[in-house]
């Protein structure tokens, strides 16, 4: 078997983001920079076939996903949870002020937010970290659900404040699934 073959069925079988870490750990003479060319590779391959999906690099690792143009007919196929209006502002929160406390998250929103607190920790989006008070930080998940590789992948929050000033609502073009 080839490194290639064992890196396709080591992602295609993880539950999540399969680290680089992860794969060394099963391929110890293989190189960092061995494993990112076989993922190029990978990609290459599938998109010459015209494949509908890609492997792509989130939470510093690797998973499976589909195509963007596909979501349309994904969505008709899962039945999915959306997240609310209010635990998009909690989880936009927790993500840019985060570890943050309730307390911060309540006083920043101006409004009590328990249930979408509870909705984020129930979907793994955010988890709780010890400690008094409380502090609400962002999981794994949340980077893979959003595809970012870590928090510092945020599109800076200065950039929303020029381009639609603090009291515009931003309307959403796509919607967040579960």
């Amino acid at each position: 078997m080839r490194n290639s073959e064992i890196v396709e069925a080591l992602i295609f079988s993880a539950e999540g983001a399969l680290s680089i870490k992860d794969i060394l750990n099963i391929l110890p003479d293989a190189s960092k920079q061995e494993i990112e060319d076989i993922v190029t590779e990978l990609n290459r391959t599938y998109d010459r076939s015209g494949r509908s999906f890609m492997i792509e690099k989130v939470s510093n690792g690797y998973m499976f996903a589909t195509k963007k143009e596909y979501s349309p007919y994904l969505r008709g196929l899962h039945k999915t949870k959306r997240l609310s209006n209010a635990a998009i502002e909690v989880l936009a929160v927790i993500a840019y002020k985060g570890p943050c406390s309730k307390q911060t998250v309540d006083n920043i929103r101006g409004v009590d937010s328990s249930s979408a607190l509870r909705t984020l920790v129930d979907n793994h989006l955010v988890d709780i970290k010890a400690g008094r008070p409380l502090k609400y930080i962002t999981t794994k998940r949340f980077l893979e659900v959003f595809g970012l590789n870590s928090i510092s992948d945020l599109p800076d929050i200065a950039q929303f404040q020029e381009i639609f000033g603090e009291d515009q609502n931003i309307e959403q073009e796509e919607d967040l699934f579960l």
